[in-house]
């Protein structure tokens, strides 16, 4: 028998009589709530650029991570942005794996997984430069979950998000598979990422 556990501690607790329990990464395994820690510009853009891109392309971003990125681009300076109108912004969906805004004068800034991110640069015949493939594989290689932002047909840098293992995860897990409880986990993120948070939960 097979039984998914979502946002459920609780159920982990009670699931002795299960062979195999497939859980959610974010919300179950770690805290949930990713949070933006870091902004690493390409060679030749301006980090204080890099910073108002990426709070543009969050503004109308509810989710705890989107919130975060502003909350973060406030902190380090971005510029203040009193009207948004003629802006329109494109939310976040399973399919595209991106967000971001249409500004009035037709600039496009747009966030999201590297891989949808890097297709929308390179079908816009752009090519998204070597040091952003390597901090993408750098972050997701400590656990961290890694956003591309670009302009129009441009990569312009990574927005680093930071998930944390809940406390006494693992011992948990440990105590399921001495009753002989395989436990996986299931999640969309990118596999390097994945593979951290596996090693840490021990599962």
């Amino acid at each position: 028998r097979a039984n998914v556990i979502t946002k459920s501690g609780k159920a982990v607790e009670t699931a002795g009589d299960l062979d195999t329990i497939l859980l959610d990464k974010t919300g179950t395994i770690t805290i949930g709530n990713r949070k933006a820690t870091n902004f690493y510009p390409a060679n030749g853009v301006d980090e204080k650029d890099l910073i108002d891109l990426v709070v543009l392309s969050s503004l109308a971003d509810e989710t705890p991570e989107g919130k975060s990125i502003v909350e973060l681009g406030n902190s380090k300076g971005a510029k203040k942005i009193a009207d948004t109108s003629g802006m329109h912004f494109i939310n976040f969906t399973a399919e595209t794996r991106s967000s971001g805004v249409n500004l009035a004068d037709g600039t496009k800034i747009r966030k999201g997984a590297f891989d949808a991110i890097g297709y929308l640069v390179t079908r816009g015949g752009g090519a998204v430069p070597k040091e952003i493939e390597e901090k993408v594989k750098t972050i997701a290689a400590n656990g961290g979950t890694p956003l591309v932002v670009a302009l129009n047909n441009e990569a312009k840098g990574v927005i680093e998000l930071q998930d944390i293992v809940k406390p006494g995860i693992q011992e948990r897990f440990e105590r399921l598979r001495k009753m002989g409880v395989k436990t996986v986990m299931v999640t969309g993120d990118n596999p390097l990422t994945a593979k951290y948070i596996a090693e840490k939960a021990g599962v």
